[in-house]
């Protein structure tokens, strides 16, 4: 990274931001050639012998040019922004963008247990807002809906974050 005093290496900062960011962008390899595609998601953090790892969900229809591609080659790429501002000035090339973002690198998996794809789901619709009524622990899903969805758990192997702010 060029600008090493933008640069965000902290794991819990980094999960701060991914945790402010809406829309994940994917970028894949189809056919030979670069493929980028936005897309919903979810994360879960677990720590395995004191080490925290990152694993990212996502879901769509279990067919199309974005399932192929993970088929085809597993790692993926993707990135995430939060809290995008930009200001102008008077003069030309003076203007700036904060901003906070990250980017990550990982291997992709199409999930096949039925418990892997709700514990995804779960994370996403959680991620998203969706409030477990009091009592409750999990989520029900229709299984005709849940048989027609593919989800995707991407372990995340590599991720930094960059932040210019206002302050």
């Amino acid at each position: 990274m060029r600008r090493k005093d933008r640069e965000i290496k902290d794991f819990d900062k980094i999960i701060d931001i991914l945790s402010r960011s809406k829309i994940l962008h994917l970028a894949l390899i189809s056919e030979g050639t670069p493929y980028s595609v936005p897309v919903n998601f979810g994360y879960i953090v677990s720590e395995d012998n004191n080490c925290k790892k990152l694993s990212v969900y996502f879901h769509g229809a279990g067919e199309g040019k974005k399932i192929e591609a993970i088929r085809e080659n597993p790692i993926v790429s993707f990135c995430t922004e939060a809290c995008a501002d930009i200001s102008g000035f008077d003069t030309a090339c003076q203007w700036t963008c904060y901003y906070e973002s990250i980017i990550g690198l990982g291997t992709a998996t199409i999930l096949h247990s039925q418990k892997e794809r709700a514990q995804g789901l779960d994370a996403l619709m959680l991620h998203n807002g969706y409030k477990l009524p009091v009592g409750v622990k999990t989520i029900a899903y229709n299984v005709m809906s849940l048989a027609k969805t593919a989800v995707v758990r991407i372990d995340v192997t590599d991720i930094t974050g960059k932040c210019h702010s206002k302050m």
